[in-house]
């Protein structure tokens, strides 16, 4: 075999050709062509290397282009709806409450139901309608004037559901129209101090947020104080709100003594001429004496500059909290002169009923109602719309 023949051996094996096999007539024997070409020494006398195989593979024709196929058209959205019909529609404030409400609603509605379905109004179901009433957080003084009501005008006379419910409405919008007043900021006073009271966890700061942008929104200068200085994350929050609103924060590292960040917070809002000075405080329970006396030691921090102030003490009530509401509104009203409420946390799983019975019990100024986390989430207190909420009616009108 000669030299060029080896060498195209080698290469067809390996650019991965199958050799020719002794199996095809006439074809050289490869196994012994190899063996006799690994056995023969190199031309030159350079020590022998491994070789270095690159596989080619061999050259084609090139291949003829296929005619240039057009461009497909750009695709089309058609949306299924108009925008204005696709989009979310906005959850309205009567939505809002409604939902917040759907426990105490539903608990009464369902309750309502059961005893009165076409049957005459008798004092067994009168019973048990007052029972339900009291369970719902609505307290007895009220529940017994619902009952009244309806033994004076119905008594053993066939009565449906949604006319109890119509009654419960009307009776539970008695108590309440006199205590739905809005939070007065005047301009007698300058800065007008707003000082917000309240348990752990009742929503002080989130509402302190909310009425610093309603304030702002109306023109109103704000200077915010960052009283909760117990919680790091209660001083961020206040200043993000700060942020938002375009209020002045007057804030300390955690720790601080809360009573002269608020006399140092008082004379910078004079000093800036703010409208407002809204004051955060710390979460405290109602039963823990040594923390309510330093906020009893706030207040009176605050009337050594202004003797008139603080000219509003809101306390925040959580409405998920049922009965223990009624007794933080009794011992902050004793230590820091409560003179108004708000009640947060309508989120449905919310006790409303029990601000019925509050209302009844202290006749305190109910200034507004929270149903969310969102700026716009807070509202001046309606007593129709919280009453028809309650008895789970729809609005009287289309107001939204």
């Amino acid at each position: 075999m000669s030299e060029g023949d080896k060498r195209g051996l080698l290469g067809r094996w390996f650019a991965g050709k199958r050799p020719p096999t002794a199996d095809a007539p006439g074809a050289p024997d490869a196994t012994s062509d190899l063996a006799e070409a690994a056995a023969e020494p190199p031309e030159t006398a350079e020590p022998p290397r491994a070789p270095t195989v690159v596989a080619t593979p061999e050259p084609t024709a090139p291949a003829t282009p296929p005619a240039a196929e057009p461009a497909p058209a750009p695709l089309e959205f058609t949306p299924a709806l108009p925008i204005e019909e696709a989009a979310p529609k906005k959850t309205t404030w009567w939505q809002k409450l409604r939902s917040g409400l759907s426990r105490t609603s539903s608990a009464l509605g369902s309750g309502i139901s059961a005893i009165f379905t076409k049957r005459r109004l008798d004092d067994d179901t009168l019973d048990e309608l007052e029972d339900i009433l009291i369970q719902a957080d609505l307290g007895l003084v009220t529940a017994t004037k619902i009952t009244a009501a309806l033994r004076r005008d119905r008594y053993d006379k066939e009565i449906t559901d949604h006319e109890v419910r119509s009654v419960l409405a009307g009776e539970v919008e008695k108590v309440l129209a006199p205590v739905a007043r809005p939070l007065d900021i005047t301009s007698t006073h300058r800065p007008h101090v707003v000082l917000v009271v309240g348990v752990n966890g009742s929503g002080k700061t989130t509402t302190i947020g909310k009425l610093a942008m309603k304030l702002a929104r109306e023109g109103k200068s704000v200077t915010l104080c960052a009283g909760d200085t117990f919680r790091a994350a209660a001083i961020e929050q206040l200043m993000i709100w700060g942020s938002r609103t375009g209020a002045s924060v007057i804030a300390r590292e955690p720790g601080a003594d809360a009573a002269s960040l608020a006399f140092d917070a008082l004379a910078a809002a004079k000093a800036a001429g703010s409208d407002v000075l809204i004051v955060d405080t710390a979460g405290r329970l109602q039963n823990r004496a040594e923390l309510m006396a330093e906020l009893e030691k706030i207040v009176r921090v605050i009337k050594k500059q202004d003797p008139s102030a603080p000219h509003d003490v809101v306390l925040t009530l959580d409405a998920t909290t049922g009965q223990n509401a009624v007794n933080q509104v009794e011992i902050f009203g004793k230590v820091a002169g409560v003179t108004g409420l708000v009640m947060t946390k309508l989120d449905g799983t919310a006790r409303g009923g029990i601000l019925v019975a509050i209302a009844e019990r202290f006749g305190l100024p109910v200034h507004f109602i929270g149903v969310g986390e969102g700026a716009d989430d807070l509202e001046p207190f309606d007593a129709a719309d919280f009453a028809r909420a309650v008895a789970g009616l729809e609005r009287k009108d289309d107001r939204g």
